[in-house]
């Protein structure tokens, strides 16, 4: 038997094996996810669902003459290494049990909305048409009541569920 395995064998039985689920059950969290967008329920004045204009912009809509102007997959895309350093030092924050896991995918979330909504507001999307400029009288893409950029929240999911 290898060094390795001898000490692995060792090391193994002087662990609880409740201890160990305890700690697989905080690091895993339930198979909880965060996701991030806008909530079904939000709607413009108008009545429209926010999620729906967001999607719209999202994916373009081609019948409808509207570019696709994604600011979500853009803003986790592009920020994915900064969501891993967090996790990382979150991870070591759970095993010194210094925070929990709702602790830290809730700075998850806050952490990816926050980047999603300085996409909306700052982020390089196709120009807006002369016509769109003069009815909303701005030249800003994705932004005109400030709806939807207020919309963006985070919830728990479960990752075997959405």
């Amino acid at each position: 038997m290898s060094r390795h395995a001898s000490v692995s064998v060792k090391v193994l039985k002087d662990i609880d094996l409740k201890d160990l689920d305890r700690l697989r059950q905080r690091l895993v969290g339930d198979n909880r996810v965060v996701n991030v967008g806008v909530p079904e329920g939000k709607r413009e004045e108008d009545g429209t669902p926010v999620a729906m204009i967001a999607a719209v912009h999202e994916f373009g809509s081609p019948s409808q003459g509207i570019p696709e102007r994604p600011f979500l997959r853009v803003a986790v895309q592009r920020n994915r290494q900064k969501y891993v350093r967090l996790n990382r030092i979150n991870l070591v924050k759970m095993l010194r049990g210094q925070a929990t896991v709702d602790q830290a995918l809730g700075q998850l979330g806050e952490m990816a909305k926050g980047d999603v909504q300085t996409e909306i507001r700052s982020g390089v999307f196709t120009p807006l048409k002369e016509a769109t400029k003069k009815r909303k009288g701005s030249s800003r893409p994705l932004i005109d009541t400030g709806q939807m950029v207020q919309s963006i929240a985070w919830e728990l999911g479960d990752k075997n569920h959405d």
